[in-house]
C-alpha cells in the first residue's frame, strides 16, 4: 500500500471514529482498521461523516470550542443585560469561557483575569480537518470506478458537494485569520496556508512548512473550487430531499454571490445573485412567517436553501438578557419599524431588567439540536441583499430599490416603496441587511468589507459591557471599546500553530486590550442595551 493509500485510510478511520457513521453499510462492510473505498457511494458517505458539519446538542451558549461557535457575539448587535439583584453565576461561566472573544482580546482564549487560557484552535483545526478529508477525497474519487449513469451522476455531485465545502471552509478562515478582502491590496496581505494535496508535506530541513498565501490567492481559491461546485452541481443536481443539508446549484451559487459582493466586484455579485432569486429552489417567507409565537428559522422555512452544523443560540441559558447574560443592543430593536414584523417575531424585551432585549423566535429557543446553524446558513433573502447592494453600489438605483422593496414588502405590514439614490440608498440597504440577517454571522463580517469598501467606506465604534461574576453574581462590570478599523478585526493565528515551526508563520498584529477607566467611561457615550 502507497503512502497516499495509507494517509487516506489513516483519515477515513479517525473520521469514522469521531463522527460515529460505523453504522452505515460502507462502514459496517469493512475493517475500521483498514478502510478502503471501493465505491463511488463509499466516499459519499465519507462526505456526509467526515466533512460536512453536524448539528450538535445544545447545553451551553456561545463557545470557543465550536467551530465559529462566537461569530455572533463579536459584533454591536450584542451586549451584556443590565446589572439586577439576580444571581447570575450560570450565565457568568458562560461569559467567562468566551471573554476573550467578546472583549476583543489579544489572547481570545483567556478569560478575564488571565487565570487560565482555553485552547484557541478548536475552529481553525476542524476546519482544516475537513479541507484534509476533502483533499484526499477528491484525489481518491479519480481511481474508483463511474462507467454506469448512476455511478457517473454520484461521481460529478460529490465532485460538486466537496469543492463547495471547501470554498466555504477556507471562506470562514480567510474572513476570521486574514483582513478584509480589497483590490488595492489582495496581492500582499497576508491570508491562510493553502492546503490542497491529498498527502502530508513535511521536510525535515525546514524550519517553516507552511506559509500563509495571500488575499488574492485564497479568495481565486475559493471562486475556482465554486464555479467547479457549480459546474458539477448543474450536471448533477441534488436530489430535492437533501436540499436543505447538503450543496444545491443554488447554494452554490448564493455563496459565490457572497464572495463577490466581499471582493467588491458588483456586477458578478449581482449576476449570481439574481440567478438564485429566479430558480424554484426556494422562495422569500411570507410576512404572515413572522410571528411573536413561532420560531421562524426552521427546516420547514422555505427561503433556507442550505444549512449545516451547530447553532449556538436556541439554549434557554443564553440571550434572555438576565443579569450579566447576553442580550440584543438596543440600537439593533430601534431600528425595526413599528410595523415590521421580524421586531417581535425576533425579540422581546424583559420587563425586569428594563431596557434588556431577549433572542427570542428567530431560532427555536430551547431546541436541544436545531437544525439551523447560526453560522453556516444561506437563504433567499441574502440574494435580495446582496443583489440590492451590488445594483446599488453600480449606480442601478432603480433596480436596487426594486429589490429592496420586494423585500421590504414581506416584511413590513402596509409597506409604502420607497426610493433612495447613492449613499442613502447604500446605508439603506446596509441596515435591512442588519436586521434580516443579524445572528446569522453576517454582522462581523460586514462591518469589516464595509470598512474597506472603496466606493462608500463605512466604520464605527463599537462598545462591549463584559460583567464579572462571582459566587454570588455579578461583582463589577468591565467596559471595552473597539476603534474604527481596528486589529482586532482580523484573529490573531491560534497559538499551536505559531508554536508548531522554528520559524512560525508571520502573525496578525493585534494589541492587548484593557478595560476602559472609570473616566473614560462616563465620557464614553454607551449604547442602550
Amino acid at each position: 500500500m502507497n503512502m497516499k493509500k495509507i494517509l487516506y485510510t489513516i483519515t477515513l478511520t479517525l473520521a469514522t471514529i469521531l463522527t460515529g457513521t460505523s453504522c452505515s453499510d460502507f462502514l459496517s462492510a469493512y475493517s475500521q482498521t483498514m478502510i478502503v473505498a471501493k465505491t463511488v457511494y463509499d466516499l459519499d458517505e465519507v462526505l456526509l461523516g467526515g466533512v460536512y458539519i453536524k448539528s450538535k446538542a445544545m447545553s451551553e451558549g456561545p463557545t470557543i470550542h465550536r467551530t465559529a461557535g462566537f461569530l455572533n457575539i463579536l459584533d454591536d448587535d450584542v451586549n451584556t443585560g443590565s446589572i439586577g439583584d439576580e444571581t447570575s453565576k450560570t450565565w457568568g461561566t458562560c461569559l467567562s469561557s468566551i471573554y476573550g472573544i467578546y472583549a476583543w482580546q489579544l489572547r481570545i482564549g483567556s478569560n478575564f483575569d488571565a487565570s487560565y487560557f482555553r485552547n484557541d484552535n478548536a475552529t481553525w483545526n476542524d476546519l482544516y480537518n475537513r479541507i484534509n478529508v476533502i483533499n484526499i477525497l477528491l484525489d481518491e474519487i479519480t481511481q474508483l470506478p463511474h462507467e454506469t449513469d448512476d455511478e457517473l451522476s454520484a461521481y460529478i455531485r460529490i465532485h460538486g458537494e466537496a469543492y463547495f465545502l471547501r470554498a466555504q471552509f477556507y471562506f470562514m478562515l480567510a474572513n476570521l485569520y486574514g483582513d478584509a478582502y480589497t483590490p488595492a491590496t489582495c496581492n500582499t496581505k497576508l491570508c491562510v496556508p493553502l492546503k490542497l494535496t491529498p498527502y502530508v508535506e513535511h521536510d525535515k530541513n525546514k524550519d517553516t512548512q507552511f506559509h500563509r498565501a495571500t488575499l488574492k490567492e485564497v479568495y481565486a481559491q475559493i471562486i475556482a473550487d465554486l464555479l467547479q461546485a457549480k459546474e458539477c452541481l448543474t450536471r448533477s443536481p441534488q436530489a430535492d430531499h437533501h436540499r436543505l443539508h447538503r450543496a444545491s446549484m443554488e447554494s452554490v451559487g448564493l455563496l459565490l454571490s457572497r464572495v463577490y459582493l466581499y471582493m467588491q466586484e458588483w456586477e458578478k455579485a449581482e449576476k449570481e445573485a439574481d440567478e438564485v432569486m429566479r430558480s424554484t429552489a426556494a422562495t422569500l417567507s411570507s410576512i404572515q412567517a413572522f410571528t411573536s409565537d413561532k420560531a421562524f428559522l426552521t427546516e420547514d422555512n422555505p427561503e433556507i436553501l442550505f444549512s449545516q452544523g451547530h447553532n449556538s443560540l436556541v439554549t434557554d441559558l443564553v440571550f434572555m438578557a438576565r443579569p450579566g447574560d447576553f442580550c440584543v443592543t438596543k440600537e439593533l430593536y430601534d431600528m425595526y419599524d413599528e410595523n415590521d414584523r421580524r421586531r417581535d417575531c425576533f425579540f422581546g424585551k424583559l420587563l425586569a431588567t428594563g431596557d434588556s432585549i431577549i433572542m427570542k423566535n428567530k431560532y427555536e429557543k430551547g431546541s436541544m439540536v436545531s437544525h439551523i446553524s447560526d453560522v453556516f446558513t444561506l437563504r433567499m433573502a441574502e440574494a435580495y441583499l446582496n443583489k440590492a447592494e451590488a445594483c446599488a453600489i453600480q449606480g442601478k438605483a432603480e433596480e436596487a430599490n426594486q429589490t429592496l422593496n420586494a423585500l421590504r414588502k414581506q416584511r413590513i405590514e402596509g409597506y409604502t416603496p420607497q426610493s433612495y439614490t447613492g449613499e442613502e440608498l447604500v446605508s439603506q440597504i446596509r441596515d435591512e441587511r442588519r436586521k434580516e440577517l443579524c445572528f446569522e454571522g453576517h454582522r462581523w463580517f460586514d462591518l469589516r468589507r464595509y470598512a474597506v469598501c472603496e466606493s462608500y467606506p463605512y466604520s464605527k465604534e463599537i462598545i462591549h459591557v463584559y460583567h464579572v461574576c462571582g459566587n454570588k453574581g455579578v461583582s463589577h462590570t468591565q467596559t471595552f471599546r473597539l476603534e474604527k478599523n481596528d486589529k482586532a478585526y482580523t484573529f490573531a493565528l491560534p497559538e499551536s500553530v505559531i508554536q508548531f515551526d522554528n520559524v512560525p508563520m508571520e502573525d496578525n498584529p493585534r494589541d492587548s486590550r484593557e478595560p476602559l477607566k472609570a473616566d473614560t467611561e462616563e465620557e464614553t457615550e454607551t449604547p442602550e442595551q
